[in-house]
């Protein structure tokens, strides 16, 4: 037993740190640049270090104000923490991911060893999960994932071993860890919902035996932790981007149900002015039937196979599109391991009643959200443990039929050969493909202009916005301690100039060229993606053209070309002709 324990112990530390170097490795470069999305999370762990605010100065938020949403801060503080050891870079937020992929797996494991009592599969489960696709790319990117993932499968490990072992101390551990849930992803607290209903219908008689004493001690628990997001709800930040990103909200749905009750209309009465909608448009075609539609076609587009299985989530930065979320194996042992909970009963029975519940309860909250033309591979994460829980299943029940461990090593042997080609699309095709999704460029051209001896540098914030570039990388904190970074900037709209200026004589907006060179601002440069050299240039030919005092063009500086689809950027500026 002990040699079994310490094969377990040194076996598990072999997986978690072969993850930890498989999402860490050169994870600033594949995927090729930070987003947006993760420069602005950079930068609020920045201002947090050094403000205690994020970067609208409220202190301590629990939501952190961003300039189009309100985020999330469990992972925000998380990078915060590692900027305190590792510094402000790229790496702060990459390696952040990278930790919570990897003590993913760490619960993903010790939730298999409690349920099948074996090390061996325990280990086997870890290590697929660690090559699944879904888990490698969402470990190596700044977004909020992982740690949802790690929060969950902690909350779902301490809540098996409560119910094995009986201990309170488990039970506590179980709800911190869920509740804490509500700080990691907006989705998050829906999914949340769907995790206790499943725990409350399969464990009623075990909750209902709870003492009363440990009911008070974890409802306790629950509202301390969760206090400060029902204030922040009761406030509308919470909820505030899925206030406007959900089924029920979406203004077309109106116009929609009027149009296909007047084409039915039309189809009975021909073209008539003044037609009222009969009493069978009005049952076929209504809101709750469109929202119904909506739910439906989204529910179910989580389960096919090209999600899955083919090509992923048709946003580049949610997948690479020539694979697909999980290996083409899982599909046959996924079905084959919940066939199999089905056919003789065990004594976790519940446990795998409670996953099968969880994954049909995972997709829900994508199924009510209207901002994704594809299903979303990041709202739809949760799918992944439930999923490669079942696909281990099927993978033991093929070896409990053939009792072969060599067809079990040719098996995973084919695993590596699907993960081997996946890591060629990933690090020889994606970069390509994917580099203007991922803003590359964008952090090479603010260097560039930081690093120049201009008075004025202006930024056009199109088509992508540099303010959060810019932010980031130049470390931007405003020189009085008392006030935001927002607090700040300087609004301004002119006839050439719409947008704001900081303290450092940094401009960022919109520029209207045709007007810029009537009162161009001198030993000014300016950063301007490669499809505005047109516009510029057409523009300072009319001015040239109708003005006795021309302006030169001269190109400073332009950020090469390193992939086929990234966006070319140009330093520029103007000099009057003497």
């Amino acid at each position: 037993m002990k040699n079994q324990n310490l094969f377990f112990k040194l076996t598990l530390i072999a997986i978690l740190l072969f993850s930890f170097f498989l999402y860490l490795y050169k994870n600033t470069e594949f995927p090729p640049s930070l987003f947006s999305d993760e420069v602005d999370i950079n930068y609020q762990a920045f201002i947090f270090n050094n403000r205690n605010t994020d970067y609208f100065g409220n202190k301590f938020p629990i939501h952190f104000h961003s300039f189009v949403d309100w985020q999330p801060s469990f992972f925000i503080y998380s990078v915060a923490l590692i900027q305190k050891i590792v510094g402000h870079s790229d790496v702060s937020i990459r390696i952040s991911s990278a930790i919570f992929g990897t003590l993913t797996i760490l619960f993903f494991c010790l939730i298999i060893k409690e349920l099948i009592n074996n090390s061996v599969w325990s280990i086997i489960g870890g290590f697929l999960l660690s090559i699944t696709p879904w888990l490698f790319h969402f470990s190596r990117v700044g977004f909020a994932a992982t740690n949802m993932l790690f929060l969950t499968l902690s909350g779902i490990y301490f809540w098996i071993k409560f119910i094995k072992t009986n201990k309170n101390k488990n039970l506590y551990l179980s709800l911190i860890c869920f509740s804490l849930l509500t700080y990691s992803y907006s989705t998050a607290k829906l999914h949340l919902v769907f995790i206790f209903l499943s725990i409350f219908i399969i464990w009623f008689k075990t909750i209902i035996k709870i003492p009363i004493k440990t009911k008070f001690i974890a409802i306790f628990l629950i509202i301390l932790i969760s206090l400060p997001i029902i204030v922040d709800t009761i406030k509308g930040r919470a909820g505030y981007r899925f206030s406007y990103i959900n089924i029920f909200t979406d203004p077309t749905v109106s116009k929609t149900v009027d149009y296909l009750r007047y084409e039915d209309s039309i189809m009975v009465f021909g073209q008539q002015i003044g037609l009222k909608p009969m009493l069978i448009s009005k049952i076929n075609h209504n809101k709750i039937s469109q929202w119904s539609e909506t739910f439906i076609k989204n529910y179910f587009s989580a389960f096919s196979t090209e999600f899955l299985f083919l090509k992923g989530d048709c946003n580049l930065r949610q997948g690479v599109q020539t694979a697909g979320n999980l290996l083409y194996l899982d599909l046959f042992f996924i079905i084959i391991g919940i066939s199999s909970i089905f056919v003789k009963k065990t004594p976790n029975h519940k446990f795998y009643l409670f996953f099968l519940f969880s994954l049909i309860f995972a997709p829900i909250p994508f199924s009510i959200t209207r901002d994704s033309p594809s299903p979303h591979a990041t709202r739809l994460i949760l799918m992944l443990p439930f999923l490669s829980l079942f696909s281990i299943l099927g993978i033991k029940q093929i070896f409990k039929i053939t009792k072969s461990k060599i067809f079990i090593s040719l098996i995973l042997f084919i695993y590596l050969l699907c993960f081997g080609r996946f890591l060629h699309q990933y690090y020889f095709h994606y970069p390509n493909n994917s580099a203007r999704d991922w803003h590359f460029g964008m952090k090479e051209a603010v260097l560039t202009a930081i690093n120049s001896d201009y008075q004025q540098k202006y930024f056009a914030n199109y088509p992508e916005s540099f303010t959060p570039f810019f932010l980031n990388y130049s470390e931007y904190l405003p020189s009085d301690k008392n006030i935001s970074p927002t607090e700040s900037f300087t609004s301004i709209d002119t006839s050439s100039f719409s947008g704001i200026k900081t303290e450092s004589n940094y401009y960022l907006g919109h520029i209207n060229w045709s007007n810029l060179f009537k009162d161009l601002p001198q030993n000014s440069l300016f950063v301007v993606p490669k499809q505005d050299l047109i516009i510029i240039n057409n523009s300072l030919n009319d001015y040239n053209q109708n003005n006795s005092n021309k302006i030169n063009f001269i190109e400073v500086s332009k950020i090469n070309q390193k992939y086929r689809e990234q966006q070319e950027f140009y330093l520029i500026t103007f000099k009057n002709e003497k």
